[in-house]
């Protein structure tokens, strides 16, 4: 037990330095907070705290627990590692132009570091049964280094005319190749330097190159383009392996049946004789880098947000996954047993994490893979509809969140657009493929055939109030009018706009419908003649990217693309109030139905509350991590929900987030509130530290003003009863 404490605690102490390091109250303030509950650390140490928040997450691992030591040394990012063929070693390639050899069971370097003069080390690769590691370098050399030898100097491979991305010895490590910012694959005898062969790619500059278990095969990724595998003997290509999207990285597993490579946020297989993909894995940020386990029953990511470990036995594509650890990680390898994975992090640490089967494996919750685009509140608040960029369009139970209702498939492009019915019985939706559809909430089937009639992007799409009509708005310059029933075009309209119209409302009355266009022009016709109501609105040359009518349909809000928020008073056909205070594009604006307030989402990853008739600044919401694309009210205005790029869907409360600023100043529930993320730390209005947040859990915070958060991953983090020991009476929460 007590060596089992002392490897919880090390483990403890490296998962939470940020915390540790910045502000020693912290350990018990937010560290414990967030250690894994089943730990020693933790069972031991927070039955002696009091008013510590209580975070729960959900499709995500608990923070810390698989960090089983840290290597320090490097004097820059470290790009990559890899494991000796008997598993002592750990090879390691940094920024700072050094190839380190760590002994692992010392925990140390095992020799002075290798330093080749060559600038910045980008991949490293230890041959399986030789003591050789390979380096490749910012200035186009390869080096291959004797470990075994007290003095080791590399043998230098000249070739290349441009920066090495990768290197990888073959099984055998009679082979090696190397991948270049010259658009080349070299394979080289590792033992004599003799060039082999010389592939090119045609694609682009190649990121990174791997074997097949044969050696037989060599993989590239060229930038930007799909992967290209290689026969070694006769250089010709294969195969290149398809994709929606680019490839930027490669590894083979051990059966040599199957390709890994990350597409975006996501890490893909395919299967090697076809080329078809088998799985998609998303990781939620960036991929760096992929790894098969020595048995190839696991895959390992390194991400821009940590280290995720899947099991994919039995099923790929029912894989469920860990979170290993929490930074900027560009590479990860395993060690040769399969039961260690080492990491190699921007801070500069290589970090070596357990990857054995004591760990819980986590099955993602229901959620967008891809951004928000857009969202919608059925008149009873029941339900949230989404349309998002992974070319879905889903249900959701406002109250609880589930996904138990309907989801709706078949777009070939990204969903730019979603409205409900006022009945609540139908859903529209509008594509970058151009078409409009609707759908039944209740069965989930499409209705009748796509409305087709726009020759460009679909932006928006909304419903009358009667629920007779449809108004669409596409990047065609028109709006066009559907007949609900008929599921036709009116015979009113189109209405031409002078650019690409990007949004679209109907008046209260649905009398007037509005448009919003590239060129900053806000339109107005008559619903009845199609007549133009009024001279296009017009401030300045910004697009327009959101407009919404008031409630009594005497005044319209809009947002654009000069950050600002702007009220027009429609019979006097001016602007009346200019609302600033968005740092980048206000994608979207909204009126409650009791028309007291205002809500603004924008590029600059908040929501933003204003007082409807003075224009005021009520609340600034943080918790979105990517720009917010949309927002709605429900009808009863006290909550107001959100779709974000950061692929998450959030529901606020109003009237909690306009009380804050008057309430933070003393009140630390409040001030947690209404916190903003910055640095890992959710700060106050004065920049004080209220709590620190683990990395990976940062994207996926549900705190006290949002009730509500969709997404593939959750951490609620709720108050103890005693509410927060925080500030200058944090030793409060001390009692032991």
């Amino acid at each position: 037990m007590a060596s089992q404490f002392l490897i919880e605690a090390k483990s403890f102490v490296v998962s939470s330095h940020e915390a540790i390091e910045r502000s020693a109250p912290h350990i018990y303030v937010s560290a414990i907070a967030f250690a894994d509950k089943s730990s020693l650390i933790y069972k031991d140490f927070a039955s002696c705290c009091t008013s510590l928040i209580q975070v729960d997450p959900f499709g995500i691992g608990h923070h810390s627990g698989s960090v089983m030591m840290t290597l320090s040394g490097h004097g820059g990012p470290v790009r990559s590692v890899s494991y000796s063929g008997d598993g002592r070693l750990l090879a390691s390639g940094s920024d700072d132009g050094t190839v380190r050899i760590w002994d692992i069971q010392k925990s140390e370097e095992a020799q002075p570091s290798l330093q080749s003069g060559d600038g910045r080390v980008l991949s490293v690769d230890f041959a399986c049964n030789n003591p050789w590691v390979a380096s490749g370098t910012e200035s186009g050399t390869v080096c291959v280094w004797n470990v075994g030898l007290t003095q080791a100097s590399p043998r230098r491979f000249s070739g290349h005319s441009g920066a090495v991305n990768g290197v990888a010895f073959s099984r055998d490590s009679s082979r090696l190749a190397s991948g270049s910012e010259d658009k080349s694959v070299c394979i080289w005898n590792p033992e004599t330097g003799e060039q082999l062969l010389v592939l090119v790619s045609q694609k682009g500059p190649v990121n990174e190159v791997a074997f097949s278990s044969d050696g037989t095969i060599v993989g590239a990724s060229p930038r930007g383009d799909d992967i290209q595998l290689w026969d070694i003997h006769s250089g010709q290509v294969v195969r290149i392996t398809k994709s929606l999207n680019a490839y930027t990285i490669i590894d083979f597993s051990p059966d040599g049946e199957t390709v890994a490579g990350r597409v975006d946020s996501a890490a893909v297989l395919c299967n090697f004789r076809t080329g078809s993909d088998t799985a998609k894995l998303d990781c939620g940020a960036n991929v760096n880098s992929v790894r098969f386990s020595p048995d190839g029953q696991s895959l390992v990511a390194a991400h821009d947000r940590g280290v995720r470990l899947w099991t994919l036995h039995p099923n790929p594509r029912s894989a469920c996954w860990v979170d290993l650890g929490g930074h900027v990680v560009h590479s990860a390898a395993f060690s040769p047993d399969g039961l260690h994975i080492a990491s190699a992090a921007d801070d500069g640490t290589i970090r070596v994490l357990s990857a054995g089967s004591g760990q819980s494996m986590i099955q993602q919750l229901p959620g967008h893979k891809e951004a928000v685009k857009s969202i919608a509140v059925s008149r009873d608040g029941g339900v949230i509809v989404s349309g998002s960029s992974d070319k879905s369009v889903r249900v959701w139970n406002a109250y609880t969140g589930d996904a138990a209702l309907a989801k709706f498939d078949g777009y070939i492009g990204m969903v730019l657009s979603v409205s409900i019915s006022p009945d609540g019985r139908f859903i529209a939706s509008a594509s970058e493929d151009r078409t409009v559809r609707l759908w039944d909430v209740q069965s989930g089937a499409v209705i009748g055939e796509p409305m087709r009639g726009h020759t460009d992007w679909v932006w928006a799409v909304t419903f009358s109030h009667d629920g007779r009509w449809l108004a669409s708005a596409s990047l065609d310059k028109t709006v066009q009018m559907w007949d609900v029933t008929t599921q036709q075009a009116s015979a009113v309209g189109p209405f031409q706009c002078g650019e690409a119209a990007y949004t679209v409302a109907f008046s209260p009355d649905d009398g007037l419908v509005t448009a919003g266009d590239y060129e900053g022009r806000i339109y107005l016709w008559r619903t009845a003649s199609g007549e133009q109501a009024h001279e296009p609105l017009h401030a300045n040359d910004q697009t327009v990217w959101s407009v919404a009518f008031s409630p009594d349909g005497t005044r319209i809000v809009s947002g654009g693309a000069d950050n600002a928020v702007r009220i027009w008073d429609i019979a006097a056909g001016q602007c009346v109030l200019v609302l600033q205070g968005h740092t980048s594009y206000v994608w979207s604006v909204t009126w409650s139905l009791d028309a007291r307030v205002i809500a603004t989402g924008s590029d600059d990853a908040t929501l933003r509350l204003w007082d409807a008739m003075t224009g005021a600044p009520l609340a600034t919401l943080h918790g979105h991590t990517k720009a917010v694309n949309s927002v709605a009210f429900t009808n009863d205005s006290r909550f107001i929900v959100s779709g974000s790029e950061d692929t998450t869907i959030r529901k606020w409360d109003v009237r909690a987030a306009c009380q804050l600023p008057s309430e933070r100043r003393n009140n630390p529930v409040a001030a947690l509130a209404s916190a903003t993320l910055k640095g890992g730390w959710l700060v106050g209005s004065s920049g004080e530290l209220i709590l620190w947040v683990p990395a990976e859990y940062r994207g996926y915070l549900q705190a006290a003003l949002y009730t509500l958060l969709i997404g593939t991953s959750r951490v609620a983090v709720r108050l103890g009863e005693s509410g927060l020991h925080a500030g200058l009476d944090w030793a409060l929460c001390w009692r032991g």
